[in-house]
C-alpha cells in the first residue's frame, strides 16, 4: 500500500510538473502579445521558470527525464530530450563496442549527449543566420540530397526508408526539412572556410618544437583480452571458471587454444596501443606484460577480463622531416576549427541559448 501510494505521488508530482511548464508557457504567450514586452525578457522568465522547476525535481529524485522535456531552447525554437536521444543512438553501437564498464559506458553517453545537443543548437544558429541574411541552396540541391540519402543510406528501398522514418517519430517533409538544414549548414560551413591559412616552414618548426612530446611515441603493444561477463554465473562457478583459464595459462596454452576450450569468455583484439591509452585500471596491469605475456585477472563492475600483449614496439622519436606533412594538416584544421567556432561563437552572443539537459 505505501509503495503504491508513493508510486501514485511520484506520478501526480510528474504530471502537475509538466502541466506547470505548459501553463508557465501559455500564460507567457499571452503576456507577450498584449502588452508588447520584449521577446526576450518572456523567454528568460520562462526558461528560467522551466529549468528551476525541473532542477528541483531531479535534485530530489522525483522526476525522471521524458522524452518530451525541454533539452535547450535556441531563440523561439525548441530541442526535446527525444531528439537529442535520436542523435546519440547513432552512436549506441560504437559506444557499446568500446565501454569497459557500466560506468565507462554512462560517460560516454553523457558526453554524446552533449556532443549532439551542441550540434542541433549550431545548426539552428547557422540556418537562422543563413535565412535572416536572403541565403538560398541553388534549386534542385536538396532534392539530389534527399535521394541521395534514400539510395545510399537504404539502398533505394522505399519500405526500409518509411520504416526508418516511423521509429524515428518522423514524417517525409520533417526528414526533407532536416536535410535542407544539413545542406545549408556545409553550404555556409565551406563558404566561411574558402581563406587558407599561409603555412610557413617556420610555423611547422613552432608547431614542432611546441608539441614535441606529440611526435615521441612511447612503447606500444598489441593487445588481445579475452573476458567473462560475471551476471550470467554464481560466484563459485564464476571463480571456477576462472581458475581454469588461469591454470590453462600457466601450463603454457596459447590464446588460440584458451578461446577456443573456454566458450564462456569473450574474445576482442585491441591491437596496437600505446599503455597509457587505455583507462587506467587495464593501463596498470597491461604495462608490467611484455611480449607473451598474459595478465592476472581484472574484475570489473559487470564483467572479468584477462589481457594478452603478443608484439611490442619501442618508444620513438620522430624528426621534424618525418612528420613536416602531418603538421600541416594539423595547422590547416586547426584554423580550420578556429574560423568555425568564432563564427558560431559570434551567433551565439547574438542569439538567445538556455540548456537544460
Amino acid at each position: 500500500m505505501e509503495n503504491s501510494l508513493s508510486v501514485f505521488i511520484v506520478s501526480a508530482m510528474s504530471f502537475f510538473d509538466r502541466l506547470w511548464n505548459c501553463v508557465i508557457i501559455a500564460v507567457c504567450v499571452v503576456f507577450l502579445s498584449v502588452s508588447g514586452a520584449r521577446c526576450e525578457d518572456v523567454v528568460d522568465f520562462v526558461s528560467d521558470e522551466i529549468s528551476d522547476n525541473m532542477e528541483t525535481s531531479r535534485e530530489n529524485n522525483l522526476i525522471p527525464v521524458y522524452a518530451n522535456d525541454i533539452a535547450a531552447i535556441v531563440n523561439d525554437e525548441i530541442i526535446t530530450v527525444a531528439q537529442v536521444m535520436r542523435g546519440v543512438a547513432y552512436f549506441l553501437p560504437q559506444i557499446r563496442a568500446e565501454s569497459w564498464s557500466l560506468a565507462d559506458f554512462n560517460r560516454k553517453i553523457h558526453e554524446a549527449k552533449n556532443t549532439v545537443l551542441n550540434a542541433m543548437i549550431e545548426k539552428i544558429l547557422i540556418v537562422s543566420d543563413f535565412k535572416a541574411k536572403g541565403g538560398r541552396i541553388p534549386d534542385g540541391l536538396c532534392k539530389k540530397e534527399y535521394e541521395a540519402h534514400v539510395r545510399n543510406r537504404f539502398n533505394g528501398d522505399r519500405v526500409a526508408f518509411a520504416k526508418f522514418l516511423r521509429e524515428s517519430g518522423k514524417s517525409v517533409r520533417e526528414f526533407k526539412k532536416d536535410i535542407e538544414e544539413s545542406v545549408v549548414v556545409s553550404f555556409v560551413v565551406s563558404d566561411i572556410l574558402k581563406s587558407k591559412m599561409e603555412i610557413s616552414p617556420a610555423k611547422i618548426r613552432e608547431y614542432y618544437d611546441e608539441h614535441i612530446q606529440d611526435f615521441i611515441v612511447d612503447r606500444q603493444v598489441f593487445v588481445s583480452e579475452i573476458s567473462i561477463a560475471k551476471k550470467n554465473y554464481g560466484e563459485n562457478e564464476l571463480q571456477s571458471k576462472i581458475a581454469a583459464v588461469v591454470a590453462a595459462i600457466k601450463n603454457g596454452k596459447d590464446l588460440q587454444h584458451i578461446t577456443s576450450t573456454f566458450s564462456d569468455f569473450r574474445k576482442n583484439q585491441i591491437g596496437w596501443v600505446v599503455v597509457d591509452q587505455l583507462i587506467p585500471e587495464f593501463s596498470d596491469v597491461v604495462r608490467g606484460l611484455q611480449s607473451g605475456e598474459f595478465s592476472e585477472p581484472v574484475v570489473t563492475d559487470d564483467r572479468v577480463y584477462i589481457f594478452f600483449v603478443s608484439d611490442e614496439r619501442p618508444a620513438k622519436k620522430f624528426a621534424i622531416g618525418e612528420v613536416n606533412s602531418d603538421i600541416e594538416r594539423i595547422l590547416a584544421a586547426k584554423y580550420k576549427t578556429e574560423v568555425r567556432d568564432n563564427y558560431v561563437k559570434k551567433l551565439k552572443e547574438r542569439a538567445y541559448v538556455k540548456i537544460f539537459l
